[in-house]
């Protein structure tokens, strides 16, 4: 049997689920894919497969026309994700095709539900650190800043925070402390520096910000500073990926703003991504 997983590319959860997933199947052939994946990015997944595969989506959801092309081909797909925009969507896909299973929580990240699926109750600390930081629940405080800046380290490197799974954590977090430290004078510089840019999305007007790195983090603070939802881009070719933040009272949520376009994620932290003319069309200047 030959075992395939699609993972969340430049994730920490997603790669820890990826992690997880190669301490079960050692062999498995790993894909990494962003949500504004194109086709070229899909054939060659799909000329990995044959009718003996297992296919594993982890932390992440494939668009319609893609999912049916893998259901055609694979073996059988477990899809493990916790992003609230594709659970509808999911839901009747499994319920038209017999090959799919969709195990769903809204309530763990995408490396939590690939641990508990695969080896039950008892993570590893990592992944209680990982999944803490990436649903912004944050009930072990400093420390899961120490562990995910650390991590950050391995983004789309799933080898090898498989190795890490098992490591005394307290040597993780003394490694993140040092981290840390600089992670926190970007994040604070790029804050106190940041100059407004704005953005048509639908009705709304919104902040926008340019940068790739720490977008959470730099998000949650300037939506707390302004007390509305922000954006965050980056240029990536001829596409943009935007990032969008909000907190539980905001109206329009995160999630309200990235379906406008065409995107999706969590109510809070959603996510979209536009072509560069596009994202052009709806600076506001």
């Amino acid at each position: 049997m030959k075992t395939v997983c699609i993972y969340h590319k430049n994730c920490t959860d997603g790669t820890t689920a990826a992690a997880i997933l190669m301490l079960k199947y050692p062999d498995c052939i790993l894909f990494p894919l962003d949500h504004n994946y194109r086709d070229e990015e899909l054939q060659p997944i799909l000329d990995s497969i044959d009718k003996d595969t297992t296919v594993y989506i982890v932390d992440f959801a494939l668009k319609s026309p893609y999912l049916e092309k893998l259901a055609e081909k694979a073996k059988e797909i477990i899809n493990l994700d916790h992003h609230i925009s594709a659970k509808d969507f999911l839901e009747e896909f499994e319920k038209k095709h017999p090959n799919f299973k969709l195990v769903f929580d809204n309530n763990k990240s995408g490396a939590s539900i690939t641990w508990h699926y695969l080896f039950g109750d008892n993570p590893p600390p990592i992944v209680k650190y990982v999944e803490d930081k990436d649903i912004w629940k944050w009930e072990f405080g400093e420390e899961t800043k120490y562990v995910n800046d650390y991590l950050f380290l391995f983004t789309n490197k799933p080898e090898q925070i498989k190795e890490l799974l098992n490591k005394d954590i307290n040597e993780i977090i003394e490694k993140g402390k040092i981290i840390n430290q600089y992670t926190t004078y970007i994040i604070d510089t790029f804050v106190e520096k940041a100059k407004d840019l704005f953005i048509q999305v639908g009705s709304y007007k919104v902040r926008a910000y340019n940068t790739g790195l720490f977008q959470s983090e730099i998000g949650n603070k300037l939506s707390t500073i302004y007390d509305e939802p922000v954006c965050l881009f980056s240029i990536n070719g001829d596409y943009v990926k935007l990032s969008f933040r909000s907190l539980d009272h905001h109206n329009p949520s995160a999630l309200d703003l990235a379906k406008l376009l065409n995107g999706g994620g969590h109510k809070n932290a959603a996510g979209a991504s536009i072509n560069l003319r596009e994202f052009c069309n709806i600076i506001l200047v």
